[in-house]
């Protein structure tokens, strides 16, 4: 499979602690507008040390799906209702 995403693999992005420990599936993604960064959440509400930094390519890893995601300008997210729904 084919890294989809014009940034480097190993480009830093936040990711919840639900979705790294494979607790809960990615049900919502933002490219932020500020700097750029990824966020792949579980959707639910997190506190400040819930996110853990990864490589784009670790949280690619995770689920293959995000990879629809790539041409999401900064500011936008993305979000389903189950990892089995599309991104809307």
């Amino acid at each position: 499979m084919k890294f989809p995403f014009q940034e480097a693999p190993n480009t830093a992005c936040l990711v919840c602690k639900h979705v790294l420990n494979k607790e809960k599936p990615i049900l919502y993604v933002s490219h932020d507008a500020d700097d750029g960064m990824w966020q792949f959440l579980c959707g639910g509400d997190h506190a400040e040390e819930d996110g853990k930094i990864v490589s784009l390519y670790s949280a690619y890893m995770l689920d293959d799906t995000v990879g629809q995601l790539v041409d999401m300008p900064c500011g936008y997210y993305a979000e389903r209702i189950s990892e089995k729904e599309d991104w809307k």
